[in-house]
């Protein structure tokens, strides 16, 4: 039997690739958390909610997080794992979906956006930047009130219909309105 007809050498790189694998995605966990809570602190602090005492503790356990994947994997992990931890994108937001309630969710995730970008841009001093992040989360803002108007619209067109549908099953004719009689002495009472 030759060495390229053994199964054995085939069978130890699967389980190699295999413990690999699960080394990765055990440190990409370590990293996960430690990032994730420092991110959503930060940006708790530059709202004025959040405990900028931690803020040094959090650092330290996202850099040994980081060296921890490192010694396991022997390189820092990939910018879009990264980019995947700190996403703050919905659950199933990728797929294309259509109808009222997505639209809206789709509004109230550009004005999240916008709010960030306001606020990433005033930490920096980005003036230019601020405004597109104010573009942007007012055109969450007017794709909410869009949305809301044709809903309001579309019930209201449904309570017509709905009206004119039961008076016509009741056999009643449109009718003009009865004339109103005044009452004497105060012009202002009709009945």
């Amino acid at each position: 039997m030759t060495k390229a007809d053994d199964p054995k050498p085939h069978l130890r790189l699967a389980v190699e690739n295999s413990q690999t694998e699960l080394d990765r995605k055990w440190a990409k966990g370590e990293i996960e958390w430690p990032l994730r809570d420092l991110a959503s602190n930060i940006i708790r602090v530059v709202r004025g909610a959040g405990k900028s005492y931690e803020i040094v503790g959090q650092c330290v356990a996202v850099i040994k997080a980081y060296q921890q994947y490192r010694e396991t994997i022997g390189c820092l992990p990939d910018s879009w794992e990264i980019d995947r931890i700190l996403s703050i994108q919905p659950a199933g937001a990728d797929g294309e979906q259509y109808g009222e309630r997505w639209e809206r969710e789709h509004a109230r995730e550009t004005i999240v956006r916008g709010s960030l970008q306001i606020a990433a841009s005033r930490l920096a001093g980005q003036n230019t930047q601020e405004q597109r992040g104010r573009s942007e989360m007012m055109s969450g803002v007017n794709d909410i009130l869009s949305i809301r108007e044709e809903a309001r619209k579309r019930t209201a067109e449904a309570e017509r219909a709905q009206r004119r549908a039961a008076a016509n099953a009741a056999g009643r004719k449109k009718t003009k309105p009865r004339k109103r009689r005044k009452v004497e002495g105060d012009p202002e009472i009709n009945l």
